[in-house]
């Protein structure tokens, strides 16, 4: 849906998506470590935007684009299906280059438990997907079950391990998450500074 929610630090920013970046999402979606570890996506930037026409009007669905201070995309993460004081965790997919997981872990969920007033975030994962469910469990969260074959990703079935995390863990955790955010956040500005005046991959590619 559309919001104004925003978070900054550690090198990076966290801000709504819009329709103008469609081609960044579908260059990102088919990038080859993220194929077989997310849901199929869309194979061009008209299909993109109209996922994110329909996107705007859903309520309870935060999505966000994850960039560099100066503005150079990096990633994207979701809160949605958001149910009462509960809600859902995912879509975050990271630029192989730059070590933006933790900063964008602990800029989200201070959203979510703050700025959003939630309670818990639950989280759906694909079992081949080894470096989030690792991120998962270095952030405190339980583990809930796998469901069994439970989602087709280019026409094979995938297990999907749950998490669920509450909010009354989340001090200590960050505490210990921080000086890795610190680290990842200097050299997500050292990367921004090479980047200068340079044309970016889905730029090329954009229709």
């Amino acid at each position: 849906m559309k919001h104004s929610y925003q978070a900054e630090g550690y090198g990076i920013r966290l801000r709504p998506v819009r329709l103008d970046d469609a081609a960044f999402i579908v260059w990102l979606r088919n990038l080859d470590y993220v194929k077989g570890n997310v849901g199929d996506s869309a194979t061009n930037s008209a299909d993109q935007e109209a996922w994110l026409r329909n996107y705007f009007e859903r309520e309870g669905d935060y999505y966000f684009i994850v960039e560099t201070s100066g503005g150079i995309p990096l990633g994207t993460h979701g809160i949605y299906d958001v149910k009462g004081s509960s809600a859902e965790q995912g879509r975050q997919i990271i630029r192989p280059e730059v070590m933006a997981w933790v900063p964008t872990t602990i800029l989200a969920t201070d959203l979510a438990f703050g700025s959003l007033g939630l309670n818990e975030l639950r989280s759906t994962s694909v079992s081949t997907n080894r470096a989030v469910l690792s991120l998962h469990r270095k952030s405190g969260c339980k583990e809930l079950g796998i469901k069994r074959s439970a989602q087709i990703i280019g026409g094979s079935p995938v297990d999907l391990v749950q998490y669920i995390f509450m909010r009354e863990d989340w001090s200590n955790v960050r505490d210990r998450l921080l000086p890795l955010a610190q680290v990842a956040g200097k050299q997500v500005l050292d990367w921004n500074n090479t980047q200068s005046g340079k044309r970016q991959p889905w730029e090329e590619t954009k229709n």
